[in-house]
């Protein structure tokens, strides 16, 4: 690595990771943010199951604000923060697997979202 940061933070491969980086974040507040306080109507109109109790769903959805915000350092500069970027990159294969296999068809929307990111 090279003392000129911003030379690298050019690469056209960082930029890409940025950019998703950022598309992630993005979509994880927009989908989280709501379900916080309207799981039931968030979850109706992605056309999943509502459960009885919407207590885990808001809590996930808090956890997953949280989640978007620790992405940013790495967002902001992968470089920096080598560490940061290879533990979001490494948080969306879960998602697949969790909602792919574990609990297959329950909120597919889910695992799609983590795959293609």
């Amino acid at each position: 690595m090279s003392n000129d940061l911003s030379a690298e933070l050019r690469s056209p491969w960082v930029r890409w990771f940025q950019v998703v980086m950022w598309l992630g974040i993005i979509q994880d507040f927009v989908l989280a943010f709501p379900t916080i306080f309207w799981p039931e109507k968030v979850l109706t109109l992605l056309g999943q199951t509502v459960p009885l109790d919407t207590t885990w769903v808001s809590y996930a959805s808090a956890v997953l604000v949280v989640l978007g915000a620790m992405y940013i350092p790495a967002a902001w500069n992968p470089y920096r923060y080598p560490w940061t970027a290879w533990l979001a990159v490494l948080a969306r294969p879960p998602g697949v697997i969790f909602f792919f296999f574990l609990y297959a068809g329950t909120y597919p929307v889910s695992g799609w979202v983590d795959l293609i990111l």
